[in-house]
């Protein structure tokens, strides 16, 4: 057996599905097997960060691991935006590539770079497979760092073994059988302190994270609610969790909306459950300022004090609820808590809007018709810019609905790739991306790829002509905002020459027959919406120009039917 059948074999072991890639010297070998091995299935990207994205937004959509291989030297560098990302998203994620140096001549001469070093700068961890004896062992310990400490790792081999022959068996055990299993629940003590502060909290709210949304918490969390009288918010990465729920106040942090933003501006303590109450979740410290913060995370420490520094439960957010409720039923009294009539009145109040955009589609009116056109289970992929505040603030899921983005190291063009992969990962679903059209140019190539795999991909184009956030900030320092504006392409020309199709919204209403036609395409499709290039979103609005919040407390839609 080759060392590069070795390696494919333990890839394959361990993705259990699809792996993402893009080929090159480094990891031609492996991937030549991997194409014949039935137990996967090989998608080709077009540029090697987009590889790496894909296997993010894979990871991130399911809950699996994923799994990219890029080349060595220049492939593994084009892969430095997408790595960060999905090391702060933490995103259980192993790419295998190769290594060149220097003494290797031919390439190596051109194409070797510090690897390691590379990796250390983007927040991974970078393994090199340079102990034959030990390769089995080595690559289940890079996907066991993986899986358990949720980061990605670079599994790289050192040139001279990509086309060797291993000198003995080859056997492979998959990291995920070393993993034990356990339900983690704090002892009584802790119980007990996090049950006294929510019990004797008369205006609790309680903010649902990713952890609870993993771990599928949402009952458990509102039966723990309506026994403390606790609202319900979410973090971003949680949008939707607690949708049809009466006391839902929405996102909490940077993009709440008015009338959360006045509650959690009330609450005296706020529990966090599987949610990390970062600077973003707690609009650094300023949201809830008054309140005691309490949190149940699985991790054994906070990563930092953070901005607001609290009681800390490590736990299981499921398991945890449930035994804090045992603890709460046997001592303390079902109360209102802030479940109280002024909470209601303020809940029903309309938000008022500014009169709707004349220069374009107004995104507001966009996300409203969009909200009542997507199938259930639809899941959403939002990218980073401008744009992406309309969908956060006036986007309603339908049941069943999905959200995640791609913003966790600030940059623009990643949705693309990202949104794919997440298509791959859950076919069942409906796929939207909406992405902003600086960041579509960015990614554009990638529909190539998945027209040539017939994956499935809806993209709505926020299309603003310009880079919309350096358009405006431009303008409010009195600049010329001349070399962030553009003359839009045909994106819809473009789709149709990458293999794709799309419509070019002429109303927001026609929204709803656009997401028909693309569900029906199967493979790629864009929506070109031409939205208003003057409207400010709801929340650079108070950021910059310190206007009142206007952004609406979203309530569920009825979707039309199941896509």
């Amino acid at each position: 057996m080759k060392v590069s059948e070795a390696i494919a074999d333990a890839l394959a072991i361990e993705a259990g599905g699809p792996i993402f890639g893009l080929m090159g010297d480094a990891n031609m070998a492996v991937w030549d097997v991997l194409c014949a091995d039935g137990r996967t299935r090989m998608v080709s990207a077009r540029c090697d960060g987009a590889a790496v994205l894909m296997a993010d937004g894979y990871a991130r959509a399911t809950g699996r691991i994923g799994v990219a291989t890029v080349t060595c030297g220049p492939g593994l560098a084009n892969c430095a935006n997408a790595l960060v990302t999905a090391s702060r998203g933490a995103s259980p994620l192993v790419v295998y590539t190769g290594e060149y140096t220097k003494a290797d001549g031919g390439l190596g001469l051109v194409q070797s770079f510090d690897q390691s070093r590379f990796a250390q700068a983007c927040e991974v961890e970078y393994r090199r497979l340079d102990r034959l004896e030990n390769l089995a062992e080595d690559i289940a310990e890079g996907f066991f760092t993986a899986r358990t400490k949720k980061r990605p790792v670079i599994l790289s081999v050192p040139a001279p073994f990509w086309d060797e022959e291993l000198p003995w068996e080859w056997e492979y055990q998959p990291s995920a059988s070393f993993i034990p299993k356990h339900y983690a629940v704090p002892g009584p003590l802790a119980l007990r302190e996090l049950a006294d502060k929510l019990q004797a909290a008369e205006r609790p709210v309680i903010i649902a994270g990713r952890g609870a949304v993993s771990a599928n918490a949402r009952h458990d969390i509102e039966l723990l609610a309506e026994h403390t009288g606790s609202l319900l918010a979410t973090s971003l990465l949680a949008k939707g969790f607690f949708d049809g729920h009466p006391y839902d106040i929405g996102v909490s942090g940077l993009f709440s909306s008015c009338p959360t933003e006045r509650l959690m501006a009330q609450a005296d303590f706020v529990l966090g459950i599987g949610a990390s109450l970062n600077f973003f979740t707690c609009e650094g410290g300023t949201l809830f300022s008054q309140a005691q913060v309490a949190r149940i995370d699985v991790k054994p420490l906070p990563v930092e004090i953070g901005a607001t520094p609290g009681l800390y439960v490590q736990g299981d957010a499921l398991e945890t609820t449930r035994a804090l409720l045992r603890v709460l039923l046997e001592t303390g009294k079902k109360k209102e808590g802030f479940r109280s009539a002024a909470t209601r009145q303020i809940l029903n109040e309309p938000t008022p809007q500014s009169p709707n955009a004349t220069d374009g589609l107004d995104p507001r009116e966009l996300m409203r018709s969009l909200s009542r056109s997507l199938p259930l289970n639809t899941q959403v992929i939002s990218g980073g810019g401008h744009f992406w505040s309309w969908p956060v603030a006036h986007l309603a899921l339908p049941a069943g609905g999905r959200y995640q983005h791609t913003i966790e190291f600030g940059s623009i063009g990643l949705a693309v790739a990202h949104g794919i992969g997440a298509a791959v990962g859950n076919p069942q679903r409906t796929t939207l991306v909406i992405e902003g059209d600086g960041s579509f140019l960015q990614g554009i190539q990638e529909l190539h790829a998945a027209a040539e795999l017939r994956i499935p991909v809806i993209f709505l184009v926020m299309n603003d002509s310009g880079y919309g956030a350096e358009v405006r900030k431009m303008q409010w320092k009195h600049r010329n905002p001349r070399d962030a504006m553009w003359t839009s392409p045909d994106y819809v020309s473009v789709a149709r020459g990458l293999g794709g199709d799309g419509v070019l919204l002429e109303r927001e209403s026609d929204v709803a027959q656009a997401l028909k036609l693309a569900i029906e395409f199967k493979g790629p499709f864009v929506i070109d919406a031409r939205i208003s290039p003057s409207l400010v979103s709801d929340s650079e609005s108070r950021l910059y120009l310190g206007l009142e919040n206007s952004a609406p407390l979203l309530r569920p839609l009825q979707a039309r039917d199941k896509g």
